[in-house]
């Protein structure tokens, strides 16, 4: 059963949250049968959502048509998403959630809802990295779950495995960027790639990767096999 992964990078930069999610990505293609494809939300622009409604006018090759957005890259993302079959979403925490620079994403993805749930019953994992180990990690693993879910798709965690050392999360992969602090330019170079150091949460990376490719065999093979008719008769 081959499928599509695709991997989301929810950074304004280039740094921890691209090697998570590339080393995700990694795992799930060594499952086998696995095509993936990614991007970093850096490379694009991307427009808040104003609030216009203009997505309940929407379909699938127009997705938002928002009051001054709409010739931002938004879109083509949003076509690449509904491509995939499954996602590995990462992002950095910023105060404890998801930065605003990709919640502007979050927020004008209302537009593939309103276009007849694009994303629906994509697996889809999460990943984030933060400074601290109590820092918001497992609020912004949250905060990713229910976007999948209000899109109607299926999350996933980081599997049944239960290393010695620890398994870290149990809702998704989580990591730290590493020390020293980045005050200086020299230490922050560092600190882009902090993550490969921590055992644990690269573990977790990689298990969340490979639990996303399983599933989303699972629920395609299942669409081919069942007489499934959505939304449902007689509701």
């Amino acid at each position: 059963m081959a499928v599509k992964i695709l991997g989301i990078a929810g950074s304004p930069r280039h740094g921890n949250t691209d090697v998570m999610v590339k080393t995700a990505l990694e795992a799930a293609e060594s499952t086998g049968d696995v095509e993936v494809d990614f991007f970093s939300t850096a490379d694009f622009e991307i427009s808040g959502c104003t609030s216009c409604y203009n997505c309940t006018k929407t379909n699938m090759d127009q997705l938002c048509l928002g009051r001054g957005v709409r010739k931002d890259d938004a879109n083509q993302l949003f076509k690449r998403m509904i491509d995939a079959d499954g996602w590995l979403v990462g992002v950095p925490v910023y105060f404890g959630s998801i930065p605003a620079q990709f919640k502007a994403l979050v927020d004008r993805s209302m537009a593939v809802e309103m276009a007849g749930y694009g994303f629906r019953n994509k697996v889809a994992g999460a990943l984030t990295v933060a400074f601290d180990r109590n820092g918001g990690l497992e609020r912004t693993i949250t905060d990713l779950q229910s976007w999948f879910l209000i899109h109607d798709m299926i999350p996933v965690s980081v599997g049944p495995e239960r290393p010695d050392h620890g398994i870290g999360c149990y809702w998704g992969a989580t990591c730290l960027q590493g020390w020293p602090y980045p005050v200086h330019s020299s230490e922050m170079e560092k600190s882009l790639e902090g993550v490969k150091e921590d055992v644990i949460g690269m573990q977790q990376t990689k298990y969340l990767g490979m639990r996303v490719a399983e599933m989303t065999k699972v629920i395609k093979a299942g669409y081919e096999k069942a007489d499934t008719v959505w939304p449902y008769k007689g509701i």
